[in-house]
């Protein structure tokens, strides 16, 4: 029985976490002159152990459905149903578009504005040649707002580009 704690597996080195199991290091295959005097034995296979990590190979703490190492998900662990509100979920938005905290805020109040802008129009009607310069002003004033609340997003990015 070997105690190297350690396995070679491809060009890594990999660690053998169930102690009683250490294999001894076969000998190089690179001696080609030494002819086989023992009658090959058939190799049983490996036991498959459920409290490993496909991935890295870490132990899975106690009913946890994810790896501590690689944060990767254990095999049949239950997956999160998406939801038709996801969409709502600031913080992946937020990462998918690159932003800023700062930025984000702008983003959503820029938005809001685009939206009163669009609906003063569906809101009040016009009668007269007054109230339609009227409605005409509020909604450039929404869309005025609504570019400034870009910019300054645009000015609050602290993220850089590093790819077009």
């Amino acid at each position: 029985m070997s105690t190297n704690p350690l396995r070679r597996e491809g060009g890594y080195w990999k660690p053998v976490l169930d102690y009683e199991h250490w294999e001894e290091e076969a000998p190089e295959a690179n001696n080609k002159t030494a002819v086989a005097t023992e009658p090959a034995t058939p190799v049983a296979e490996p036991q498959v152990r459920h409290d490993l990590c496909e991935h890295c190979g870490a132990e899975f703490v106690v009913n946890s459905p994810f790896c501590r190492m690689c944060g990767r998900a254990r095999e049949g662990a239950a997956r999160r149903n998406k939801s038709r509100w996801d969409f709502l979920d600031f913080y992946q938005l937020r990462r998918r578009l690159g932003l800023s905290v700062a930025a984000m805020i702008c983003f959503i109040i820029g938005v809001i504005c685009l939206g009163a802008g669009v609906t003063t129009g569906f809101i009040y009607s016009a009668s007269t040649l007054v109230d339609w310069q009227a409605i005409q002003i509020w909604r450039g004033e929404w869309l005025i707002a609504a570019g400034v609340a870009f910019v300054c997003g645009i000015l609050l990015n602290s993220r850089k580009i590093t790819h077009l």
